[in-house]
């Protein structure tokens, strides 16, 4: 009896080990998601990229449309979302992001050091918005070559 439960606890292990592995890893090689945002108050002429990993951090990228060329070196922080609303957190700089998502749309408020600088906006995606109208509680993007 001893024998055969031993048999079957490690069977048991090794028919829930894989499954283990398989979720590990599906998280690991999830896809990062990609925003395009504006920050139109504060940085009129950059468009930024963020990189969303599946572990809560992200990569920013800013550059000059016009120029084709970086404007900043590679910034880093940590993401949250608890339902439409969505934060932002730079790690070596003061900015937070706070806004509110609806399907491949975010915008809100950009504050630096706890003060409201700008509005932002950003679209699911490569492209950036073309511009951020936003009234209190209220935000519409529109995307570059979209309606």
């Amino acid at each position: 009896m001893r024998r055969l439960f031993s048999i079957a606890t490690w069977c048991a292990l090794l028919l829930t080990a894989p499954a283990a592995s398989c979720l590990a890893r599906t998280e690991a090689d999830a896809p990062e998601t990609v925003w395009t945002a504006i920050i139109p108050d504060a940085f009129p002429d950059y468009v930024y990229t963020w990189h969303f990993k599946p572990d809560g951090s992200y990569r920013e990228d800013g550059r000059d449309p016009a120029k084709g060329t970086p404007i900043q070196p590679t910034l880093s922080g940590r993401w949250s979302r608890d339902g439409s609303h969505m934060l932002l957190r730079q790690s070596d700089l003061p900015y937070v992001f706070d806004g509110v998502v609806l399907g491949g749309l975010y915008a809100g408020t950009l504050y630096f050091g706890g003060r409201a600088a700008s509005r932002f906006c950003a679209a699911k995606g490569e492209e950036a918005p073309t511009h951020c109208d936003t009234k209190p509680g209220v935000a519409a993007i529109g995307v570059l070559n979209g309606p």
